[in-house]
Formats: C-alpha cells, structure tokens, sequence
C-alpha cells in the first residue's frame, strides 16, 4: 500500500466484475480490532468456534424479523406475530446444536427470553396479549416510572431488506462488503440490535456499522440517507423497545476508510499477535485460547 491513504471520491458501486479482490466487511475490521490473532485463526486460517448463546439468541431474533419484513415490502401489512415467531422458533432450533452453551444456561429458558424479544418489536405485548410494562429512570424526578413497550414493527414499512452492497476502489487491491439491514420507504437506514442494556448517544454515534452502512447507501444510490436508526430489544426482566438516531458525515466515512487502509497494511506486514484483552482473553470467553501444539491466544501465537 506503501502509505496510500483511501479517498472515499475513490468508492465506486460495483461494476463490470474484472479480477476478483479479497475483500473486507465491518465484522471483519472488528475482529481485527479486538484481537489480531483472533483475525488470523477466523479469516487467514478458516478456524471457526460455536457462537455462543447471546450470538444464537440475537441472529434468530433477527431472522424473525427479516422473515416479516421481506413480505411487508409487498403486502404493507405485519404477519401475524406467531407466524413470526414460528421463524424465530424454526432459526433457533437449527443453531441450538451448534451453538456453545454455558453449564448453568438453560436453551429453554433462552429460547422463551427471545419469544419476549419479538413480541416486544412486533406488538409491544406478550405471548398472552398482555402489554408489556418496564419501569424507566425519569431523569427530572428522580424516580422509577412505568412505561408500555411501544412495538416498532407497525411502524415501519420496508423499502429494503437485507440489501447488499459492494464498494470498490481504484487504488487498492481490496474491496468492501455488506449488507444493510433495512432500508424504510422514509429512506432512512435501521439496523436492529438485542442487547442486555439500553445504548448510550455515543456508542450509537462511533457504532462503525452504521458508517458502513451509510457509505454502501451512499455508493449503491447515488444519494445521501434521510436518516439512521439503531434499534434496540432490550433484554431486561421486560423487555423493552428503544430507537436512538444518528448521523453519519463524509469525515467518519473517510475515518472508516483509513482505519481499514490501516489494517490492510498491517495484515500485509504479517501482524497479528494476542491483544490480551482482560475481557475476552481468558479460557472462558476466548474460543481460540488453546489450540493445542502450543498454538492459540494463551501462547500468543498462530
């Protein structure tokens, strides 16, 4: 790369295929950024590990969703939320054999935590039809309030959903990849998200998903997003509903953009070492801690 620094003016939508590049996508820039290694062992080495019960829990929510959605496009009308959660129900029993569960998780228990979830986003009510009802911090007063989950399902109607984009540039050899979650007839981009607490402002405007997706809006349609929404499940003991807007300007898209020129070079240099994260380093938490041979995050090494 020798320096090159990556202008977005670069960024073209994908065209004529001529020879195939590697390409980067935001799970894989993350990954680099949380741990190199672990970079090395997924994508260089092919290693993959059982998702965990949190991944299985969160990307059955998200099949659920995108199973109403795609037919909303046409028939502007929700499905029924049991046919909704028959998607849910059908993707987490496919993953539950693969996935990683904790000895003291029960899938059951996991399962019916996610039923909750998508009754939430689609009706704002339980499987009963009883509204659901969390206790929020009312910041004036000092005291706990009661508030209905208000459902976001009705409230949108989809123009895209799971739309891919293909970004390409002139003077690298790599491209970028993705897929926007979901694109309203408002022209604003929504990306879902379960979670265990409420996001803060900050964590939803550095969130480099939503930049990714902003600039694959940008390079696809030629045109510039009417807005961004991250919305959140949130898996209280109720659960509870909670869209938070953002923006994106061409300085974080640029921002992006260098940081994935970044670790371009780096993997072409070879780095990839254990970041030693006090958080995911650990037998517990890290798939990749020992391979065996001495290979592995616990040695440090590929």
């Amino acid at each position: 790369m020798n320096g090159q620094i990556l202008t977005h003016e670069a960024a073209q939508p994908a065209a004529v295929k001529e020879k195939e590049k590697r390409h980067f996508s935001v799970s894989q820039l993350l990954t680099y950024q949380k741990c190199p290694l672990h970079y090395k062992f997924r994508y260089i080495d092919g290693l993959k590990i059982p998702p965990r019960s949190v991944m299985t829990l969160g990307s059955s929510v998200h099949a659920a969703l995108e199973h109403n959605f795609r037919q909303k496009i046409e028939s502007h009308e929700d499905l029924k939320v049991n046919e909704v959660l028959d998607a849910f129900s059908d993707s987490f029993d496919l993953a539950k054999p693969e996935t990683l569960w904790d000895k003291d998780e029960s899938p059951a228990e996991v399962k019916d935590s996610g039923v909750n979830l998508v009754c939430a986003y689609h009706t704002g009510k339980d499987r009963a039809g009883e509204p659901f009802i969390y206790r929020e911090l009312n910041p004036k007063t000092r005291k706990y309030e009661k508030k209905p989950v208000k459902a976001l399902s009705p409230t949108i109607q989809p123009l895209m959903v799971e739309e891919p984009f293909e970004v390409n540039f002139d003077n690298v050899d790599y491209k970028f990849i993705g897929r926007m979650d979901l694109v309203d007839d408002k022209m604003r981009i929504r990306d879902t998200k379960t979670s265990a607490r409420t996001p803060t402002q900050d964590q939803v405007d550095t969130d480099l998903q939503m930049t990714a997706y902003s600039m694959g809006f940008r390079v696809k349609t030629g045109k510039i997003e009417k807005g961004l929404l991250m919305d959140y499940i949130v898996k209280n003991g109720v659960p509870k509903v909670v869209s938070v807007a953002t923006k994106r300007t061409e300085e974080d898209i640029q921002r992006l953009l260098n940081l994935m020129a970044r670790i371009a070079h780096a993997i072409d240099c070879g780095v990839y070492y254990c970041s030693c994260n006090p958080i995911f380093c650990n037998p517990n938490n890290c798939g990749y801690w020992d391979l065996g041979n001495g290979r592995g995050c616990r040695y440090g090494i590929g």
